[in-house]
């Protein structure tokens, strides 16, 4: 038999949210990096968290759904130093190979002089996987204290060496008694290079095996 409080609640319609509240909201629990868990705080989201420490969510870069707390601002420059950046730069072929390298496929750059003449037209190509793996990564400086201790944790973690086995000795053995050092007909060879590796990966090893 209903109690009369609880008659009263069913009439009423309110339920009680007060317990159920929270219930459903998703609980980030750090197990891992230790410096990442003494500065995350529960109550911001973990975008929130990652902005405010200096990480990314996702290298891809974001789709949408960022929030604005504020209307953005464009930055404002003087007259002067618009003028000094349209000024027309010389370009050395170092620095046209560099661009090339930098632009996407179809993408391009067109040098104008003072008069509107065109003078160059740099067209972006597309990179081999191997200039892609040998890339060198520009270093960018931390921004904040927990990305500098996540750098000074990761230059003094100790990495094990790790060792060619006998079977990848013999076979890195046979691609040299048969292709010597060229490693772009290792990366053809469709009997000995089952595994598919690329002609650097191919180089690394062989480099290796030749220093034991």
């Amino acid at each position: 038999m209903a109690t009369p409080q609880r008659r009263r609640a069913v009439k009423a319609g309110i339920k009680n949210t007060r317990r159920t509240a929270n219930k459903h909201a998703k609980r980030v629990v750090i197990k891992g990096n230790q410096i990442i868990k003494a500065n995350w705080n529960k109550t911001e989201t973990i975008s929130q968290n990652y902005k405010r420490l200096g990480l990314l969510t996702s290298i891809n870069g974001s789709s949408g759904g960022r929030e604005m707390r504020y209307p953005p601002t464009k930055p404002t420059t003087s007259t002067k130093e618009g003028e000094e950046e349209n000024e027309l730069k010389e370009l050395e072929e170092a620095d046209v190979e560099r661009l090339k390298k930098t632009l996407k496929p179809g993408e391009g750059l067109i040098q104008r002089d003072d008069d509107g003449n065109v003078i160059r037209v740099i067209v972006g190509e597309k990179k081999t996987h191997n200039e892609i793996l040998e890339e060198e990564v520009e270093a960018v400086e931390a921004k904040t204290d927990v990305v500098r201790a996540l750098e000074q944790q990761a230059a003094n973690e100790f990495i094990k060496p790790r060792h060619q086995t006998e079977y990848e000795m013999d076979w890195v053995e046979k691609l040299i008694d048969k292709h010597g050092e060229d490693y772009e007909a290792m990366f053809w060879d469709k009997k000995l290079n089952v595994y598919q590796q690329t002609a650097n990966q191919l180089r690394k090893k062989c480099q290796k095996y030749l220093k034991l």
